[in-house]
């Protein structure tokens, strides 16, 4: 479990530890409903720096994978108490990290503090452990990186934080729910994703040189040729307009040209919430296609940075890596 800020002991925002998590939910103490009732064993543990989800990298990224990689054959499935900026870029990243998942690692967290008088915390924690514990439950088992939020299962690296405010804090644009928890739980097994048949692994490795662009009218392609001749940059993902359309002029072009020939990945998601990138659709987007830019389809930007940071860091050809970007590996696109 991952919890969110390290302030004043007196500050509803301070991280709670496990027994005051038992304080304001008492059907997970050791005599409550969970354990006398189902019989599920909880374990709890934090970091030792306990952070703002909004100043989490790649090192906490690692800190959880390989935790988790290290307790993988104790448990039947895992929770992470997640701060809600942040936690579709680390659902994304983890969705990744972890290869023929064949147990649930849930992301939950909640709007208000659990202590506030109106805390969507505990019903959003509860609903968390019956998705990592569903087997106790007689549910099937969701074998995935998700975020459970507002009586929602979502897959974790097609999500995007839609409100700061509302207890809907989450979305999912483009795949369905995999799960609704009303007053029956609903598993929407035809859109679990089937993970392999090969033997669990943990690859936690990211290449940190990546960029997101968002384009808008007027951009200066100067700046751009810079990013492009910067030899740190390994991977640019570009916020184009609607289905992937963006400036056709001769600059433009060029600094596309010139990322490619020098190795440099250029990848295209949309600025819409929904929707998928087509390069081809409209003339405006099919010099891109031609010039060698990835589509990203219908990929969030928070799966599109962690993906393409994960699949430069593997040592594998260059050609290996465009292909794995360009394919559907862990459900975070529709092709």
């Amino acid at each position: 479990m991952a919890p969110q800020n390290q302030e004043d002991p007196a500050s509803p925002l301070t991280p709670q530890n496990w027994k005051q998590l038992q304080r304001f939910m008492p059907a997970i103490k050791p005599n409550g409903y969970f354990s006398k009732t189902k019989n599920i064993e909880f374990e709890y543990h934090s970091f030792s720096q306990l952070l703002d989800s909004s100043q989490f990298n790649i090192g906490h990224w690692q800190q959880m994978a390989t935790e988790i990689e290290r307790r993988y054959n104790d448990f039947d499935g895992f929770i992470i108490i997640h701060g809600t900026d942040t936690m579709a870029y680390t659902a994304s990243a983890l969705s990744f990290v972890f290869e023929n998942l064949t147990k649930p690692i849930v992301l939950t967290g909640s709007q208000l503090p659990i202590s506030h008088t109106r805390t969507d915390a505990v019903t959003n924690f509860s609903n968390a452990i019956h998705i990592a514990a569903s087997s106790a439950f007689g549910l099937p088992v969701i074998n995935e990186v998700s975020i459970c939020f507002n009586d929602k299962v979502f897959r974790g690296n097609r999500c995007t934080k839609a409100s700061t405010n509302d207890f809907e804090g989450f979305t999912s644009p483009n795949y369905p729910a995999l799960a609704e928890l009303e007053e029956s739980i609903k598993v929407n097994t035809k859109s679990l994703w089937q993970n392999g048949r090969e033997k669990f692994n943990c690859n936690s490795n990211f290449n940190p040189n990546v960029l997101v662009l968002t384009l808008f009218p007027g951009i200066r392609t100067d700046l751009l040729t810079k990013l492009v001749e910067d030899s740190d940059v390994d991977g640019i993902i570009i916020k184009t307009f609607g289905s992937g359309n963006a400036p056709c002029s001769p600059q433009f072009l060029d600094v596309l040209k010139n990322a490619k020939d020098q190795g440099t990945f250029v990848m295209f998601i949309t600025q819409c919430l929904q929707g998928s990138v087509h390069l081809g659709k409209y003339a405006a987007s099919n010099i891109f296609k031609e010039i060698g830019v990835i589509s990203g389809y219908d990929i969030t930007t928070e799966a599109a940075l962690s993906k393409m940071m994960w699949v430069l860091a593997q040592k594998i050809t260059k050609k290996e890596q465009e292909k794995l970007l360009l394919s559907n590996i862990r459900g975070e696109i529709t092709i």
